[in-house]
């Protein structure tokens, strides 16, 4: 028995992905925000993420090349207007974020810790269990 189209996921790239083996700036605001967090805090902020999600947290990219690793978790556009938490940048209108066209790159350079999951509509990370992650990974041990 053949599945129906209605039940089998969608698996295209999504519009602001650019092409594969491509890095180009993708304005912020437009399909997504993006709050960054720098350094041992932004990975112990996706590992929690990836815990409270069973993996399913939505694209965080990594830019391994600045003075700390910065990773960026791509929310729904307007979130960047109302996150206060201290130690996050948020990117919103008329910011733009480097983005690997892609999904298996080398973590050598700017690569996807999470890739899309190319579905119809994109999941994001959900920024009330970002912001769950964040409280755990400032807890002491």
């Amino acid at each position: 028995m053949r599945p129906t189209a209605a039940l089998v996921p969608c698996r295209t790239r999504p519009p602001w992905l650019p092409r594969e083996r491509v890095i180009d700036a993708v304005a912020a605001g437009r399909w997504w925000d993006a709050l960054a967090i720098d350094g041992p805090l932004g990975y112990t902020t996706a590992a929690h993420l990836k815990q409270i999600t069973d993996g399913l947290t939505g694209p965080i990219i990594c830019d391994p090349q600045g003075p700390e690793a910065r990773l960026y978790f791509l929310v729904p556009v307007g979130t960047a207007d109302r996150w206060t938490e201290p130690d996050v940048i948020s990117f919103g209108q008329c910011c733009y974020i480097g983005v690997n066209g892609t999904l298996d790159a080398d973590t050598v350079g700017l690569h996807w810790i999470t890739p899309p999951r190319c579905q119809h509509p994109d999941p994001l990370v959900n920024p009330k269990l970002l912001r769950s992650a964040l409280t755990i990974a400032r807890t002491p041990a």
